[in-house]
C-alpha cells in the first residue's frame, strides 16, 4: 500500500501523461495544446515539491479534470477499432490513465492525512 499512497509514484506517473501529451501537441494537435497540458505538469510538479496537505490539493486539481474526460476513456476503449489515429494503443493508456487517477486518489488521502511540512 506504501507504493500507492507515494507521492513520487504518482509524480511519475503524472508525469508520462504529461510528456505524452506534450509529445501530442507538438504531433498532432498543435502548440495550443500546451496551454492546457504545461498548466497540469506544473500543478504536478507542484504538489511533489510541497507534498503534504498542499500537494494534495495541487494533486486534486488534475485529478478532477482526469476524472472529467473518464466517460471519453471508456468510449476510447470500447470503439478502439474505428479509430484509425490511436488503434491499438488505446488498450496501453486507458488503463494506465485509469491506473494513474487511481494512483492519484490513494495519494491524495494519504498526503493530507501528513502535515505540510514534511517532506
Amino acid at each position: 500500500m506504501n507504493f500507492l499512497s507515494n507521492i513520487r509514484n504518482a509524480f511519475i506517473a503524472n508525469l508520462v501523461i504529461v510528456i505524452f501529451h506534450i509529445y501530442i501537441a507538438f504531433a498532432v494537435e498543435g502548440l495550443d495544446f500546451l496551454l492546457i497540458v504545461l498548466p497540469v505538469g506544473l500543478l504536478i510538479t507542484g504538489a511533489y515539491y510541497f507534498k503534504g496537505k498542499i500537494g494534495a490539493v495541487l494533486l486534486t486539481i488534475p485529478t478532477i479534470g482526469y476524472l472529467l474526460i473518464l466517460p471519453d476513456l471508456f468510449e476510447a476503449i470500447t470503439n478502439a477499432g474505428e479509430d484509425t489515429d490511436i488503434g491499438w494503443g488505446v488498450y496501453i493508456l486507458v488503463p494506465f490513465w485509469l491506473f494513474t487517477i487511481i494512483l492519484n486518489i490513494i495519494t491524495i488521502f494519504s498526503e493530507a492525512k501528513k502535515n505540510s511540512k514534511s517532506k
